[in-house]
């Protein structure tokens, strides 16, 4: 009897470590404040951490992030580039850089800006999500999607690029074997500048595909149109639409114009009655008291004769 109340009571305690496995998470937030903690707190974090901002972070030199599913929380504040002493890896001049497809990087409550090249950038199949993220002026432009996946939930785009605006760029590096460029909407897209919001590079021989979706629960939505894509309010209004480019394919939802509802014509019976309101001049007036008092005159002449005293 004993031996059974121990093995019931091993048993019990078995189904309470995998009940707690099963609904609490493990998952660890770094705090940070500069580039070296940031970098430390990328380095370290396991997949599902999250990476908070206690300050504005200024970057000396590009950051990496490959192989690690984590959230890097602004928490409001901006990561930046110092235009001294920068030190790009290679050709890269972005500020954040996803890289592999088994990277997911979230981005949220974050400004990117003063980047030499771009503010964040997936590539050779990353994905990256940008919830209530700002991209503003950013030396080439706001975000690259160099072979990688971009999935929008929220995001703002003010002035980036040196001459011509460029948001979010679709492009593809001669490294990045099959990868297909992804742009996924799952919300909402705003912009300061209303040209080259989503800009399809058009003199880079290795892009021949580019493909967009959207969530069931979206707001805005991207859809294809001949040789460029635009982006749709919940109306079905364009708010954006982008360069064409005949030398690749592009796959996604095709779209539609809302059919304009012809308004019909009035039958005559609803066609009011219009009405003279043309002015009486004083002669009409005149005239109408003149017929008055005539008639008036008549009527009393007839009473008179009648009467036998007449």
């Amino acid at each position: 009897m004993k031996i059974f109340k121990k093995i019931i009571l091993i048993l019990i305690l078995s189904s309470i470590v995998l009940i707690f496995n099963q609904n609490f998470s493990f998952a660890t937030n770094h705090q940070v404040n500069n580039q070296e903690t940031l970098v430390s707190a990328i380095e370290e974090a396991q997949d599902g951490d999250t990476i908070e901002l206690t300050d504005n972070i200024v970057l000396i030199s590009p950051v990496s992030i490959t192989e690690k599913n984590i959230t890097i929380n602004g928490n409001g504040h901006s990561i930046s580039r110092k235009d001294t002493n920068w030190s790009p890896e290679g050709p890269n001049g972005s500020l954040l850089t996803a890289g592999g497809t088994g990277t997911r990087l979230v981005l949220k409550n974050l400004t990117l800006k003063d980047a030499e090249k771009y503010g964040v950038q997936s590539y050779n199949g990353a994905h990256v999500v940008l919830d209530n993220v700002t991209a503003v002026n950013n030396g080439f432009g706001g975000v690259l999607v160099n072979a990688g996946t971009i999935e929008i939930i929220n995001l703002h785009l003010g002035k980036n690029g040196k001459t011509n605006n460029n948001g979010i760029e679709i492009g593809k590096g001669a490294a990045t074997g099959d990868k297909v460029p992804e742009l996924i909407m799952n919300g909402t897209i705003s912009s300061s500048e209303s040209n080259n919001v989503i800009y399809i590079a058009e003199n880079n021989s290795d892009l021949k595909e580019f493909s967009v979706k959207n969530t069931d629960t979206t707001t805005d939505k991207i859809l294809v149109t001949g040789n460029k894509v635009v982006v749709t309010d919940e109306n079905n209004n364009v708010l954006f639409a982008s360069n064409e480019n005949s030398s690749l394919t592009l796959s996604g939802e095709e779209f539609k114009e809302t059919p304009t509802t012809p308004v019909p014509e009035p039958t005559p019976e609803q066609v009011p009655a219009v009405k003279d309101e043309t002015p009486k001049t004083g002669i009409e007036n005149n005239l109408l008291i003149s017929i008055i008092v005539l008639a008036i005159s008549i009527i009393l002449t007839t009473i008179l004769k009648n009467r036998k005293d007449f």
